[in-house]
């Protein structure tokens, strides 16, 4: 009788501890998704820095305004810092050829320069999360000439 007792007590317990277990992984699950959309939220701040920068011209604007935009520059890197410090990394494209799942082609543009697929330039940029990519980059790629003049 008190084995049964025992017995039933255990397996009892092991049934809760399966449920936690499940319950544990639901909410790791939950906490990254959370984390990856406050990642993916804060890339759009590094868009509106890198569109600050490239919009402005530091040689036009007087003392105090480049000090402030010095500040703002700080602004951006510890942001940066923070995100890859969190395991968030822009994509990078060293053999400037679009991939598919990493790159969202927004334009492409007949040229004999460059190989069909080859990126000529990034309008966004792309970021990722370990093996999850949080936003893919937005490129323009090369078309052959052909094709344009099929079009």
């Amino acid at each position: 009788m008190k084995k049964e007792r025992i017995r039933a007590k255990l397996i009892e317990l092991q049934q809760a501890a399966i449920s936690l277990a499940a319950e544990l992984q639901a909410c790791e699950r939950n906490a990254r998704e959370s984390d990856n959309e406050l990642f993916l939220e804060l890339t759009a701040v590094l868009d509106a820095f890198e569109n600050l920068f490239k919009n402005l011209d530091p040689n036009t604007l007087d003392k105090s305004a480049k000090r402030g935009l010095k500040s703002v520059g700080a602004i951006q890197r510890k942001l940066t810092r923070l995100l890859e410090a969190r395991g968030v990394e822009k994509l990078e494209f060293p053999d400037a050829h679009a991939e598919v799942g990493l790159c969202k082609v927004v334009e492409t543009r007949a040229t004999a320069q460059a190989e069909e697929g080859t990126i000529l330039a990034v309008v966004r940029n792309g970021y990722r999360r370990g093996d999850r990519v949080l936003r893919p980059a937005e490129v323009i790629t090369a078309s052959s000439i052909r094709e344009a003049d099929d079009a």
